[in-house]
């Protein structure tokens, strides 16, 4: 099996970024949580403000639950976010 290249975020989601998701499957309400992990088009929140209603939708997903970047909205930018590398071809030689 190939191995995988890492994926270079190059969306406008941080580790750390507060976000505001729409409520899908179980979840009656759209709720509010950190963002924990970028993905290709998606992102890993950790689930921190949700309706009272949803308490048992979030604990069974172990308050943790995947998102469509497109549909998620972010409230509050981190003020430390990881870093982003920057792909080989961009960099521009450097003359001595």
């Amino acid at each position: 099996m190939a191995k995988k290249e890492p994926m270079i975020n190059t969306s406008a989601f941080d580790i750390g970024d507060y976000v505001e998701a729409p409520a899908f499957a179980n979840f009656e309400h759209d709720f509010k949580g950190i963002v924990e992990k970028v993905y290709e088009h998606a992102l890993l929140v950790m689930i921190t403000e949700n309706d009272p209603s949803d308490e048992a939708t979030v604990v069974e997903y172990n308050r943790r639950a995947i998102t469509r970047m497109s549909e998620t909205k972010i409230l509050v930018k981190t003020d430390n976010p990881a870093p982003r590398e920057v792909p080989a071809e961009d960099e521009a030689p450097t003359k001595d």
